[in-house]
């Protein structure tokens, strides 16, 4: 499948980076690793003006430790986040969703900023132009309907990134820029909730920097998901959860993420910690069923919704518990 023709730009600041972007805006999609963009680009399902890269933006590379906080260029890889000892030994959750993410040939050049910001997906709109042109235009085609539920108001495709959610539940944020300003916006806020434009980000806005709090005490963390190959498909169930223990590797906090469950990760709400200081069978099997109660999984992925909505809870189960066996020296 061909691209329509486009302007290739390839800025060498980060200023002249968001002048670009501030000129052209709608007209402008971002390539880092070009791991979604191009497939889109090919499905002519987006058919931007101008296509910018910043891979000569050597600013938006690299892992730092700065101020007791970790600093992620938005440019930097999966395979640096992989092999960082600093991410190893502090973050071993997002290390696992490095790793789950497609072959190590698309972790060379798949990026952070890249995979936090993916698009939502759904097996009626990631078709090819002749397919889709033999249908009724769905919501996200700027139509009036969802093909995977009849009746529906709304769109229901899925956002399928991995990373995404376990930064959420390290309390990660977001450093947003635009030609004069900018701000920062924890993780979470990246996303709207809403499928037909699931990421909550301005036409001049660039994701520049992922910000981690270096986690005091005891960490552990994991992810965990599922997928029908490991080397190539997006995740079609998945949980991250980190726990949070002080210097007496007593739990101070517990914070559970799915994802593949609806337009945006979400956050499990746990009512309480364990009483007796322990992620007993029984309490890890409560936040199991609080996650199975939010997730939202319909039939528009390759699995039915009913067995990827079951497969969350064992998928929790699975994090919490490796979680505990992931705290630097055991518990």
């Amino acid at each position: 499948m061909r691209m329509q023709p486009f302007v290739y730009l390839e800025p060498k600041t980060l200023k002249e980076a968001l002048t670009m972007l501030d000129q052209n805006k709608e007209k402008l999609k971002i390539i880092s690793g070009g791991t979604e963009i191009v497939p889109l680009m090919k499905l002519h399902l987006i058919r931007p003006q101008f296509v910018m890269s910043l891979k000569r933006l050597s600013s938006l590379k690299g892992i730092q430790e700065q101020r007791g906080k970790i600093v992620i260029g938005a440019a930097t890889t999966l395979t640096e986040i992989i092999e960082s000892p600093l991410m190893n030994s502090l973050f071993k959750g997002i290390v696992e969703a490095s790793k789950s993410i497609a072959a190590p040939q698309i972790q060379n050049i798949a990026t952070i900023s890249g995979n936090i910001l993916q698009d939502s997906r759904c097996l009626f709109y990631n078709q090819s132009e002749i397919v889709r042109g033999g249908l009724e235009p769905c919501f996200k085609l700027k139509g009036y309907l969802c093909r995977a539920v009849k009746g529906a108001k709304r769109c229901y495709s899925v956002y399928q990134g991995d990373l995404a959610p376990i930064l959420i539940a390290f309390n990660a944020k977001a450093k947003l820029e635009r030609k004069g300003g900018g701000r920062v916006v924890s993780v979470s806020d990246l996303f709207s909730g809403n499928g037909k434009q699931p990421i909550n980000i301005e036409k001049e806005e660039m994701l520049t920097k992922i910000i981690l709090p270096i986690p005091r005490g005891n960490t552990g963390s994991s992810y965990q998901k599922l997928r029908m190959r490991g080397s190539i498909d997006y995740s079609l169930a998945s949980s991250a959860s980190v726990v949070y223990l002080n210097d007496n590797n007593k739990i101070m906090d517990i914070c559970v993420v799915i994802g593949a469950a609806g337009p945006a990760p979400k956050i499990v709400p746990i009512a309480s910690l364990p009483k007796d200081n322990m992620l007993s069978d029984e309490y890890i099997e409560s936040v199991a069923q609080a996650a199975y109660k939010i997730a939202e999984t319909v039939n528009n992925q390759i699995l039915p919704g009913l067995y990827r909505r079951k497969v969350i809870k064992v998928l929790v189960k699975r994090a919490l518990s490796n979680s505990l066996k992931n705290v630097p020296g055991g518990r």
